[in-house]
This record gives C-alpha cells, structure tokens and sequence, in this order.
C-alpha cells in the first residue's frame, strides 16, 4: 500500500532509497529517490509534497537541496508549483494520455502458511456455506425493537461521568454493578442461586465454555455433548483437546449416559431450557437424574440458558443450577448466559456462574487469559438493568417475538400439507420457545440440498446436519426473531414451496427420531 505523501513518511521513503543513488551528490541521490517514489505510486497525482523546509529538516540536509530537488523534477514534468500552495504530483502524462503511476513488480510469493487440522476443520464447516444473513437466518438483529435512543443516553451520560477506574483494567470478574445486577434477574426469573462474586463476564459464551475447560479439564479427558450440538460449544471443546461422547435425543431432552466402567467424563454440555438446535425442553425427572449422575460421578453440568426469556406459554422449568443449589450441595453446575439474543449481536457480553469455591480462580483467569471487557459498556448495561430498562426491553420483545413465531408456524402449516397429515413425515419440534423454529425431514433426505434450494429462492436455513456430532438426522433450523412481521409470510411462502417437492423425493427407510 502507498505511503501517505506526509512529511514523516516521505522522508522514511527518501532515506531508504536514496542509498540505491550511491556515488551521486546528495541532490542527485534525493531527486532519484522523489522520482521514483512518483513513479511507484508512493506519491499519488495531485498530492502536495511537504515544504522544502519541513523536508530538509527531517532528512538532514539542507534546505537549498530540496528546492533544487524539486525544481529538476518540476522541470521534467513530474511536479507543478503553485504560487504560494506548494508543490503537488502531476499526473503522467504520454502522447497526451493521462498514465497510471507505475506499480512495482511484486516479488515472486512465497508459499502461503499450511492451516492445522483444526484450521481446515474450521474452513471445511458446512455451516460457512449456508449462513448467509436474510430471512431466516440466526442471529440477524431487528433495530427497529431495540431502545436505541434510550440506550445512547445511558452511554452518553456514562461518557460524561467516566474516570480513571472506567479507563484502566477493571475489577477481576468484571464490573461489579453489572454482576449484581446480573445475579437478581436470573435468580428472579431462572432461580438461580448466587452471590454477585460467583458471576465471571465473558465476551461471549464460547468464552465462557473455554474458560471453564481450561480451568477444570486437561486434554484427553472425556466431555459429554448433545447430538446435534451448539457449533460453538462442540468446536471450543473439541480444540481445547477433550475427547468429546455425544449424547443421543429423545423426547425429555439428552439422555443420561450409563455408569462408566472406569473414570467418568469431566464435563457435560446441555442446553436444557431449549435443546439447540431442536427445540427439545428438558423434563424435571430428566434434570434431576443429570443432577444425580454430576454427584455420583464428579461432572460439571455446563447449563447454556442461551434464550430462556423467549417462552410464550406455559410454567418454566426451573434451572438446573438452582435445583443443585437446593436439592444438593449446589456445586455440579455451571450456568452460562448472554446478552446476544435479548440485547443485540454484537454487544459481546456473556457470563459463567460459578460455584462459589471457584468464583476467585475463574475471575482472575478471566483477566489474564482474555482481559477485561468493555467498562463503559458494562457499566452501562448495569445500569439498563438496575433502572428496570433491561426487564421492560425483555416483555416487548416477547410478545413481538410470540408473534412472529405464530405467523411463521401459521404459514408453513396452511402451505406445507405434510406437516398437518395424519403421519406427518415432516414435523416441527419443540414447543412455543426461543427465537428459532427446527423442522424434522424424512430419513433419507439431504437436508444440504433442501437449504441450497431455499438460498436460490433467497431464504437461508441452516440443515440440521450441520450441527450433528456422529448420526445426522436431517431437518431444518429456521430463525423468525430477526425478521420484521410484515416479511414473514412472503419468505414462508417461499419456504413452503421448497418443503413442499421433499416428500416425493425421500426415501420410505425409517429413520431416527429427530428428537
């Protein structure tokens, strides 16, 4: 890339190149050296050169040797001085024809780094081909429901008011006032139980999953997950060097492995609130029976409550942490949260609650291993969250988000018969949840194909496929909260006529159950 025609780079330039000039006077050495750095592009057409005093002064000469420097090259056309403006780059010109400057041959290129197991793994990942951000792809971010101007303020007056405290590392664990704030919500609407030093922020929940297989596991010990499984989650476990069990699906969400024959495994990765991605909730009498196995066997349960606010009906389940906490010694569960889903996607802000034996070693890891975050912003979100602000946001997305899922499951009922047939061989999974719909396919189906055709009617699904651990079961991932209401037919619609040519196409071999 050129360097910027400013006086330190120029003079960086000429000191470099002019040495190439050897055996010539000084004045013949700089000209060579502004000549060429006109031709190579360093000095683009029209750019003013830096004063013949400025100039001199940094690369040890006299000035008199710059004016006559820029006084040859002005006579061979490669500069114009102005009457008092200085002197600029004139465009090259040949036979009347404005040329391009001259762009030096690159050298012959080195063969590029080879990418590890990991990094082809990582490039190789099917989901890179289908998470294009449209309807209904995850994650997109509707503004039009967030508090924008509201929020501005918040930081605004936070900008005014900040301190050498808010500019320098921060507490260990985070801002103190956003992990209060943190451990009322989710003790008030999860039943968690905790004090504030037991929350750890995180930029993100993939963080937060590190952090924890860091700290508690050593490559080559044994972690449970759910198949299919969270991308993140799998990937950050898997690179840490676990030796990753998956666990296999039925209607009460993961089942419990059997007693091991030897040690158990260290971890357990669940997503009991919503089985991402099918949708599965937990049953009590399964939670509890996860807890029973943590105790008997020494695993930590990793509880992702990624998108617990977003239920539209019905009792919540209670937390697993908090069923710990009071049925048992309350220290086999990890609770993982973040503000993606209810705040937006790019405010990386996320939390591990920890048992309280811990809580010192996980904050201060969380320091040295990936830094403070954001003071302003977590102090800002504290405050959203203290002043009721973070509550209120929450019950309006709710009732938005409720319904854009009944418009999206309207529509795909009344256009797709097969999902309302008396043995429907195409089903919608989970119940009246989260901010995403997952749709079984029959056994046989590619469900690759069926998201390659939805993208060339300019709708993204994700295949379940993707996100399997060992036995993909084919279906659909679909997210309905980043779409605004008035869209969702029309994309449903187009949806449906993709879904619609599946059933003709799979094959009658009974499959497994999607859930």
């Amino acid at each position: 890339m050129p360097l910027l025609p400013i006086t330190d780079s120029l003079a960086e330039w000429v000191l470099r190149h002019r040495a190439d000039a050897g055996g010539q006077a000084r004045g013949a050495q700089l000209t060579q050296a502004l000549r060429g750095a006109i031709q190579q592009g360093v000095l683009q057409p029209t750019s003013r050169l830096p004063s013949t005093r400025a100039l001199a002064d940094r690369i040890g000469v006299a000035r008199n040797t710059v004016v006559a420097a820029y006084a040859q090259l002005g006579a061979e056309g490669f500069v114009v001085a102005g009457h008092g403006s200085g002197t600029f780059v004139r465009p090259l010109v040949q036979d009347g024809v404005q040329l391009p400057a001259a762009v030096p041959a690159a050298p012959a290129a080195a063969p590029p780094p080879e990418l590890s197991q990991r990094g082809r793994r990582y490039r190789g990942d099917p989901l890179h081909r289908f998470w294009v951000e449209r309807p209904f792809c995850p994650g997109l971010f509707d503004a039009t429901l967030f508090p924008q101007a509201l929020w501005n303020r918040l930081m605004a007056e936070g900008l005014r008011h900040t301190d050498a405290a808010q500019l320098g590392r921060g507490h260990s664990g985070g801002a103190p006032q956003l992990r209060a704030a943190i451990a009322a919500h989710v003790h008030a609407t999860r039943g968690v139980r905790c004090t504030p030093g037991q929350v750890v922020l995180t930029d993100g929940t993939a963080q937060s999953i590190a952090l924890v297989a860091r700290l508690l596991c050593d490559a080559g010990d044994r972690a449970w997950i759910e198949d299919p499984c969270y991308w993140a989650a799998h990937r950050a476990l898997e690179d840490l060097g676990l030796v990753l069990q998956p666990l296999p699906l039925d209607a009460d969400g993961a089942v419990v492995p059997p007693a091991p024959g030897g040690p158990g495994a260290k971890l357990a990765y669940l997503t009991p609130s919503h089985q991402f991605p099918t949708g599965v909730t937990m049953s009590p009498a399964r939670r509890q029976a996860w807890l029973d196995h943590a105790r008997a066997h020494g695993t930590v349960l990793l509880e992702d409550d990624y998108d617990s606010e977003f239920r539209y009906s019905g009792a919540p389940h209670p937390s697993l942490q908090g069923l710990d906490a009071t049925t048992g010694a309350g220290n086999r569960v990890i609770y993982l949260g973040s503000f993606s889903k209810t705040m937006f996607p790019g405010i990386r802000l996320a939390f591990a609650i920890v048992p309280a034996v811990l809580a010192e070693v996980f904050a201060s890891a969380a320091t040295d291993y990936d830094r403070d975050g954001d003071q302003l912003l977590q102090l800002t979100m504290a405050r959203f969250m203290a002043e009721g602000h973070y509550a209120a946001h929450v019950r309006r997305l709710r009732e938005a988000f409720a319904a854009r899922r009944e418009i999206l499951v309207q529509t795909l009922l009344q256009q797709v018969p097969a999902l309302v047939a008396a043995r429907p061989p195409m089903r919608l999974l989970g119940g009246p949840r989260g901010v995403h719909l997952a749709l079984s396919l029959p056994a046989g189906c590619d469900d690759r194909a069926v998201a390659a055709d939805a993208a060339s009617r300019g709708v993204t699904v994700i295949p379940l496929s993707s996100y399997a651990v060992t036995a993909p079961q084919p279906g659909l991932l679909l997210s309905f909260a980043g779409v605004p209401a008035q869209q969702i037919v029309a994309r449903a619609e187009s949806l449906a006529q993709v879904l619609r040519g599946v059933v003709p196409q799979a094959r009658t071999k009974p499959g497994r159950s999607s859930t």
